[in-house]
């Protein structure tokens, strides 16, 4: 994670200009709205329901529109809101009596369904895929497969992440006096990526002087990768289509992440080319897997950026270059102005520079990654911030992350586990593992209301996470669409009013309501504020 203090400046443009984006818009000309006036819900409900988000709500296919937004295959804007989960990780364990994840319970999906999360960035790796060369681990894909059926259980996505840091959780320095010789050197941790057979480090220094991806042995294994040493770029590319073919149709999937956070190892000049075939090849060889099915996944698109030496520079992918076809890609960026250094840029400035530079290039943005890590006033108040230019610029994104425990390689120091409290979505207390339950601090913000399913394109969108209160509004929505919306409130102290919306209902479902609504007029408006 703590490369990210780059990807604040390089992500966007990295990300955005290897994307084009074609797709037809459903969207109607705009008129005026009906009259205002607060809808008689067809039942009372006060937010305690027996029903469950799924029941109500339809994970329908997602697509890419000619306006930079992601859409559900009725033409409806779609926010992706929830959290990445680790829990099928293979990380480094760094203390054998900690492991470095935990697994997702029963428990700890309802709990997300009932903060309002549309989706999950579940993370998966290389290494547990394909953990022998040319052997696809069926058992693990199983796994997974559990995991999108639990989360869509819940009426939740799933974006399949295939995550890595500092490429493999296979390349760690055993003894620390391996970097004595070197006064800036220190031990490298592990963390999580590639199979040990597709790591290829020529045996050079585990240590690291800066980054976690500075490690010479670091830098060889992206080599390798990257020139397809031994064909083991080919058998990544053939891991992605496996997991293509087993996902294929399946509407409860949003799409895949082909890869977190690639280094660039050497010149981005002379990278780029490499990296643009990688991303070409394993396209294409997830669309040949889906070929047949009723739809195509979204590809959610990572540059690669230089963390472990910034004088190397991104890499801005050419989609002409490439030879991809872009339909249906997804500019991922990570945005963690303000909580890890960011060169400066504030919150509000990360999100322009994201959706300024799409705006040019027409493509949709999604923020695969965002976080912070403690519940100081300074912080909260900086988090307040992130939802409120997220609302703003009406995107979604994944809080970093559910939970991370105590022997996770983001907190253990070398060899030693780490003490106090790992403040995440869920609070661990640590050297043991102590369940400490929900970060309410942080949920009440990231579960406030927000719109599931727009008709058309939403032109304001204001949530106030402390009252409840929400306004969403939209231009150009097809009339006999509905319209979907999250609030944590109640019927019995937060009252409903609209525009241009009929046959409103209020489903109680537990933690909050789904209020569903049909369009009368192509511009229409609706509210949720304390009852009189």
């Amino acid at each position: 994670m703590w490369n990210r203090c780059l990807l604040g400046v390089l992500v966007p443009v990295a990300l955005v200009a290897f994307m084009a984006l074609a797709c037809t818009s459903d969207e109607g000309a705009a008129t005026d709205p009906a009259a205002s006036g607060v809808a008689t819900p067809t039942k009372e409900l006060d937010g305690r329901g027996d029903s469950t988000t799924a029941q109500i709500v339809d994970l329908r296919p997602l697509g890419t529109s000619d306006d930079r937004r992601i859409v559900d295959d009725l033409g409806r804007e779609v926010l992706l809101r929830g959290a990445n989960l680790n829990s099928l990780g293979e990380y480094w364990q760094g203390d054998p009596d900690h492991p470095p994840t935990a697994p997702a319970t029963d428990a700890d999906w309802e709990e997300m369904a009932r903060r309002g999360f549309s989706v999950v960035r579940l993370i998966i790796n290389w290494s547990r895929v394909e953990p022998e060369r040319g052997r696809i681990d069926q058992a693990y894909l199983d796994d997974v497969d559990a995991y999108v059926t639990a989360a869509g259980d819940q009426g939740i996505y799933t974006v399949i992440d295939m995550h890595q840091d500092a490429y493999s959780a296979f390349i760690a320095t055993e003894d620390a006096a391996e970097c004595g010789g070197d006064p800036t050197a220190r031990p490298g941790k592990g963390w999580d990526g590639a199979p040990e057979w597709a790591t290829i480090t020529d045996d050079l220094s585990t240590c690291v002087t800066g980054d976690r991806n500075s490690a010479p042995a670091v830098i060889a294994a992206w080599n390798h990768f990257y020139d397809d040493t031994d064909g083991i770029r080919q058998r990544f590319v053939a891991s992605w289509a496996a997991i293509a073919e087993r996902f294929a149709g399946r509407a409860e999937v949003a799409g895949y992440d082909l890869i977190n956070e690639p280094e660039v190892s050497r010149p981005a000049a002379a990278l780029q080319p490499l990296y643009e075939g990688l991303l070409a090849e394993t396209i294409d060889a997830i669309r040949s897997a889906e070929d047949g099915a009723p739809f195509a996944h979204l590809i959610f698109v990572e540059p690669a950026v230089p963390a472990g030496d910034p004088t190397l520079g991104p890499i801005i992918p050419d989609p002409a270059a490439a030879g991809v076809e872009t339909i249906g890609i997804v500019a991922a960026p990570h945005n963690y102005a303000e909580s890890i250094d960011t060169l400066g840029l504030t919150i509000e400035e990360t999100f322009d520079l994201f959706l300024g530079v799409s705006e040019g290039l027409g493509v949709a943005t999604w923020i695969g990654e965002y976080g912070f890590w403690d519940t100081s006033d300074e912080t909260l108040a900086k988090v307040h911030r992130y939802a409120a230019a997220e609302d703003t610029h009406a995107l979604g994104g994944a809080w970093w992350q559910w939970r991370q425990v105590c022997g996770d390689p983001h907190h253990v120091t070398w060899g030693e586990p780490v003490e106090g409290e790992v403040v995440h979505l869920n609070v661990v207390g640590c050297p043991t593992d102590v369940d400490l339950g929900p970060n309410e601090a942080f949920l009440s913000v990231l579960g406030r209301a927000y719109p599931r399913a727009t008709p058309g394109r939403i032109t304001d969108l204001v949530s106030d996470p402390d009252t409840g209160e929400l306004t969403v509004e939209a231009a150009g929505a097809p009339v006999g669409v509905e319209v979907v919306v999250w609030t944590p409130t109640g019927s019995d102290t937060h009252a409903v009013s609209t525009a241009g919306l009929e046959s409103l209902t209020e489903h109680g479902v537990d933690g909050g309501r789904i209020v569903i609504a049909t369009t009368v007029a192509p511009d229409w408006r609706l509210e949720i504020a304390p009852a009189e």
